[in-house]
C-alpha cells in the first residue's frame, strides 16, 4: 500500500503512522547558508539521511504549506525566536537571497524514533529576512520563494560571441557576429562598385565579363 500526493510518495511504514489513531508528526527544515542550517520541531538532535538536525521545540515556527492543482508558486514563511543577539550580526552578514532551502515532513513512532524516511514537502530558494531584536529577545524572519517562481522571471539571452562562451565555452559559432553588422557583402558580380542594400539604387557595372 502506499500513498501519493502531488508527485510524492510515502513509504509502507509512513503510510501505517500517518494512517493509525495517533499521529507524531515533526517537520525538518534546511537552509543553505555558507555553513548549513538544519533544524526540526522537536527536541534534541535528530539524524536523517546522514545530516544531523537541531531541534527548536516551540521556538521555531513555520507557516502552512498550500498546494494547489494549478502551477501557482506559493512561498512561506519561517521564524526562528529566542536567537543569541551575538549570532543577529551573523545573519545581516550573510549572503543568503537565493539560497536554496527545503521543508520536509516526517513523523516518530511511539518510542520516539524517526519513521522510515521524511518526504519534502516544500522545495525553494531564501528570498527576505526580517530580524526583530528589543534588547533581551530576539527573533528572525525568513520568507521563502517556491522554486516555481523561476518561470516568472525573464531569461535574457542575445546572440553575441560573450554568451554563447559563457553557455557553451569553447563554441566559435557567433564570433563574427559584431564584424558583420556593418559589412557591405557584393552579391553575384565580383566588379559590381555598390553593394546591393544601398537602399535600393541600381548597382553600377564597371564592366562585363
Amino acid at each position: 500500500m502506499s500513498i501519493t500526493t502531488a508527485g510524492r510518495s510515502l513509504s509502507n511504514d509512513m503510510v501505517a503512522v500517518v494512517t493509525a489513531s495517533q499521529l507524531s508528526p515533526i517537520l525538518l527544515a534546511s537552509l543553505s547558508f555558507s555553513t548549513p542550517v538544519n533544524l526540526w520541531s522537536g527536541y534534541g538532535t535528530i539524524t536523517v539521511g546522514g545530516t544531523g538536525y537541531l531541534g527548536m521545540g516551540t521556538l521555531g515556527t513555520i507557516s502552512p504549506i498550500a498546494e494547489t492543482t494549478d502551477l501557482a508558486a506559493r512561498g512561506i514563511t519561517m521564524q526562528l525566536s529566542g536567537v543569541p543577539t551575538a549570532l543577529i550580526a551573523v545573519a545581516l552578514a550573510e549572503n543568503y537571497q537565493g539560497k536554496e532551502c527545503s521543508v520536509l515532513f516526517g513523523a516518530l513512532d511511539a518510542s520516539g524514533a524517526l519513521v522510515s524516511s521524511p518526504v519534502t514537502i516544500f522545495a525553494g530558494r531564501m528570498d527576505v529576512m526580517s530580524i526583530s531584536d528589543d534588547g533581551q529577545n530576539a527573533s528572525i524572519g525568513m520568507s521563502a520563494e517556491n522554486k516555481l517562481v523561476d518561470f516568472r522571471r525573464p531569461r535574457e539571452v542575445r546572440y553575441t560571441n560573450e554568451e554563447q562562451e559563457n553557455l557553451h565555452p569553447g563554441d566559435k559559432g557567433l564570433e563574427f557576429v559584431t564584424s558583420i553588422q556593418e559589412k557591405q557583402i557584393y552579391w553575384g558580380n565580383a566588379k559590381l562598385s555598390a553593394p546591393i542594400n544601398d537602399g535600393g539604387a541600381e548597382p553600377e557595372y564597371t564592366g562585363y565579363n
